[in-house]
């Protein structure tokens, strides 16, 4: 069994690492092929790369529907380029919703569930799981990983958050994920939506395969909410 520092590093890296590679990611059994008909979607993500590889921060919020097989459940995010963030987490434990306080700050990450007081782990602890500064680096994060896409093709728009968005299927090769998260040993297969006027990423929808072994199955959603705000972020008393 890990620790418990352990178990709260995975479950706080977990949220990141759905963030950075659910960004580009669908997770179906088999990638899908796109209509031959459809409009050829690669600059639609040299232009998301571009857009979101020039973020200082970002918002998300993160849900889920359906049963997928992960940890985190739901969540509420504000993250700065260099790492730090703050939001609040929803978990599965022992088949019961645990809600988690989370605040990364320079070399450290807070954490505080719903009893007891905030739990402090280093964030080099951290890192050696995921670093959340990956996410919006622009040779390790969503920038990169848009780039990497391949066989896009525009399926339609469709309004997102108040926005005209563009909705791309690509399929991400799992040599591209490999360095991220550990055990992907398939291509996959994802949507992702672009806004049209600043070619920013604003949502994405992960469908998420059932467990080795069996089990059921679901759908991860991530919203991106708001871009270069100017955060500030403290460690908690």
């Amino acid at each position: 069994m890990p620790s418990i520092p352990g178990r709260i590093i995975a479950l706080v890296m977990a949220l990141f690492a759905l963030t950075a590679v659910s960004a580009c990611s669908g997770g179906d059994d088999e990638p899908s092929k796109p209509a031959a008909n459809q409009p050829d979607g690669a600059p639609t993500l040299k232009q998301a790369s571009t857009a979101m590889a020039g973020l200082s921060s970002v918002a998300f919020t993160l849900a889920t529907e359906g049963k997928p097989p992960i940890m985190v459940k739901s969540g509420d995010l504000k993250l700065l380029k260099s790492g730090d963030a703050e939001g609040t987490l929803q978990i599965t434990q022992s088949g019961q919703a645990v809600e988690m306080k989370i605040v990364a700050v320079g070399a450290s990450i807070y954490v505080k569930g719903v009893t007891g007081g905030w739990r402090q782990v280093p964030k080099a602890m951290a890192a050696t799981l995921y670093d959340p500064s990956a996410v919006l680096d622009p040779d390790r994060g969503i920038s990169k990983l848009l780039t990497t896409m391949t066989n896009a093709k525009v399926e339609g728009t469709e309004k997102v958050n108040g926005k005209d968005a563009e909705r791309v299927r690509a399929t991400l090769p799992r040599d591209s994920l490999g360095g991220l998260i550990p055990g992907i040993t398939s291509d996959i297969d994802g949507q992702v939506w672009i806004t049209k006027a600043d070619h920013r990423l604003v949502k994405v929808k992960a469908n998420i395969p059932p467990a080795a072994g069996g089990g059921d199955k679901g759908s991860v959603i991530i919203n991106f909410t708001e871009f270069n705000a100017p955060y500030t972020f403290r460690a908690p008393k």
